[in-house]
């Protein structure tokens, strides 16, 4: 039986990232969408809704839901989540989880006690690049890792909204739990930082370093670990190397090896939206859990605080990448 799902935010990120992939499952029903569109018959038609609504509310009163996906701006997450949870429904969410830490654990133990699946999309602990090198470290992890994620320009936020991705990287190749944090930023305004670097130890006793520069010449995102005598590097989305006792075998998302693969699949937007679907069928706890996402979150607090920026949203100044459709 089709999975009857519904979509909160049509916007740029959903229309590059979820629904592409969404539409090409047989076992799946766009049934609602929740857009604030004046006139939103063209997406109802590009995608197939059976339905459109202005509100969440009036979807999970309208419809019968297996799932719901989150795809709003960041500050309207938290409603939007509690309230699927709420009406008995299994959620993916978009990153962050919340804007706050407190409201990320509370949902996931929301999450918990309902019985429901919640997933976050930290999208590239699902991309091949990234999961081949993580493969290389098996359950030990590795005793080093320098996660990067640079770029032209600060923005609102900028460790919040963009290094969370290489945050939760570290977790995830280091393992364990944080001992310590040391962190600086640089830039004169505390909501708009040029960028932040951060030296996180983990209870394994493996160490992870994180740089988020926004004063580079450009856009890159890449990836080193070492230990037991390997060590992997990513450029992401498209290679990977892994050096195991002096080999060095290359792995590229090269056309001819891959096929025609975008965005969606280079940085592990599809598969992560597979796994969802799967955990909703075997309803086993997803890699990037409501948990997960806490965790991370939780992190990146002790990073800002160690680097003197604020936790906390700046009133009046809320703003975020992914506009609502």
């Amino acid at each position: 039986m089709p999975l009857r799902v519904g979509v909160i935010g049509a916007g740029h990120i959903a229309t590059i990232a979820q629904l592409p992939t969404l539409v090409q499952r047989d076992d799946v029903e766009l049934r609602a969408l929740v857009s604030r569109r004046e006139d939103p018959s063209s997406l109802q038609r590009r995608w197939g809704f059976k339905h459109v609504y202005r509100t969440v509310e009036e979807m999970l009163d309208g419809d019968s839901l297996d799932a719901v996906f989150v795809l709003t701006p960041r500050g309207e997450h938290v409603e939007a989540v509690e309230r699927a949870l709420s009406a008995g429904v299994d959620v993916f969410c978009e990153k962050p989880l919340a804007t706050a830490t407190a409201d990320a654990v509370r949902l996931a133990e929301m999450a918990e006690e309902r019985g429901r699946v919640l997933m976050v999309g930290f999208n590239r602990r699902f991309a091949p690049t990234y999961v081949a090198a993580r493969e290389a470290f098996g359950a030990t992890g590795a005793a080093f890792c320098v996660a990067q994620k640079n770029r032209a320009g600060s923005e609102y936020r900028a460790t919040f909204e963009n290094a969370i991705h290489m945050v939760d990287l570290l977790r995830w190749f280091c393992g364990g739990e944080v001992v310590h944090v040391a962190a600086a930023a640089a830039g004169s305004d505390l909501w708009e930082e040029d960028g932040s670097a951060a030296l996180i130890r983990f209870s394994t006793g493996n160490t992870g370093v994180l740089v988020a520069a926004r004063t580079a010449g450009a856009w890159s995102e890449k990836l080193d670990a070492h230990g037991q005598m390997r060590s992997a590097e990513v450029i992401a989305p498209d290679s990977v190397a892994i050096t195991d006792q002096g080999v060095r075998t290359i792995r590229t998302m090269s056309p001819e090896k891959f096929g025609w693969a975008t965005a969606t699949e280079t940085f592990g937007f599809a598969d992560a939206v597979h796994h969802f679907l799967d955990r909703i069928r075997d309803r086993q706890e997803p890699l990037t859990s409501g948990w997960e996402a806490a965790k991370t979150q939780r992190l990146l607090d002790q990073i800002l605080q160690a680097a003197g920026l604020p936790i906390e949203e700046q009133a009046g100044r809320e703003w975020s990448s992914k506009a609502v459709q």
